[in-house]
């Protein structure tokens, strides 16, 4: 099993119990080391990462989300996690840990390593932030567009009808649309058939799900930029965890962002899969009446 981890858990003995399995892997998404490293306190982070350390062998650690949402779609799903894991990183887990605990012992090089990577880190998070800031008004917006019942429909779990459906996802393929062109790798959004295996498709799918979530629990108010942006960390954590086995988290709402995002990619994969074969059938009809009226044609 791979399971992605929030950060809320990594100090869980829940986590030594799954780890305790050596054919169970935890993954760390970006997100997760920087928030870690961005106290700059070697103690704290230390026993941040002191469970994993036990279990250095199990450990994989992913590419940045930058990368991560530049990675061309495959149609297939085979091989998605491994294009994910960042190798050297994962490969320097141990000597990372080793080196958190040479300035928690008051080594001075690892103290001045560790103080620029955790001014990084705290950099980063900034601008991952400042980053999301035109994505929750966008967010915020759409959300507005949703009845009482058919937010209902959405939190509770329920299972969701197919006009509400093509109507959450056409706002979730225009968000997704304006994100691939604002990254820069792409020039256009990738083709129906892969791109729900792109970061940004499920990641937009996640922030909608938390959008959705906002304008329910709190009306006009929860659908603000700011009450939406307290969430959308948790949005593109549970997007990578749907590339994983499960998502490692004591956060309730985290989880349910996950479990909703998942179900809503399962339904797309399934309605992407019926539209191909209907695709496919009509094709063959086309062909088979095609030769039909050929072969009149030489009787």
């Amino acid at each position: 099993m791979r399971k992605l981890v929030d950060t809320n858990y990594l100090k869980s003995e829940k986590l030594r119990e799954y780890l305790a399995d050596p054919a169970n892997i935890v993954v760390i998404p970006d997100y997760v080391m920087m928030e870690a490293l961005a106290s700059g306190d070697a103690a704290s982070i230390c026993e941040r990462f002191k469970i994993l350390a036990e279990y250095p062998d199990q450990v994989r650690i992913l590419k940045s989300t930058h990368a991560i949402s530049g990675l061309r779609a495959k149609r297939r799903s085979r091989g998605l996690q491994k294009r994910l894991i960042e190798r050297d990183q994962t490969a320097n887990f141990k000597r990372f840990y080793a080196t958190l605990e040479l300035a928690r012992d008051g080594n001075e090089a690892a103290k001045r390593l560790l103080a620029q990577k955790s001014a990084a880190a705290a950099a980063q998070i900034a601008q991952l932030r400042k980053g999301q800031e035109t994505y929750t008004a966008n967010l915020a917006e759409h959300a507005k567009k949703y009845k009482e019942a058919e937010l209902t429909i959405l939190t509770k779990g329920e299972p969701i009808p197919h006009e509400l459906f093509n109507k959450i996802t056409g706002g979730i393929v225009a968000l997704a649309d304006n994100m691939f062109m604002a990254h820069g790798y792409f020039k256009k959004q990738p083709p129906t058939r892969t791109l729900s295996n792109a970061f940004i498709f499920r990641y937009a799918v996640a922030g909608y799900v938390v959008a959705l979530r906002c304008i329910k629990e709190g009306g006009a108010q929860g659908a603000s930029s700011k009450n939406i942006g307290n969430q959308i960390i948790d949005a593109m954590i549970a997007a990578f965890a749907t590339y994983f086995d499960g998502f490692l988290s004591e956060d309730r709402r985290a989880q349910q962002i996950y479990e909703t995002t998942g179900n809503l990619l399962n339904i797309y994969h399934h309605d992407i899969k019926r539209f191909e074969e209907a695709s496919a059938a009509a094709e063959e009809a086309a062909d088979a009446s095609v030769s039909s009226v050929t072969g009149l044609a030489k009787a």
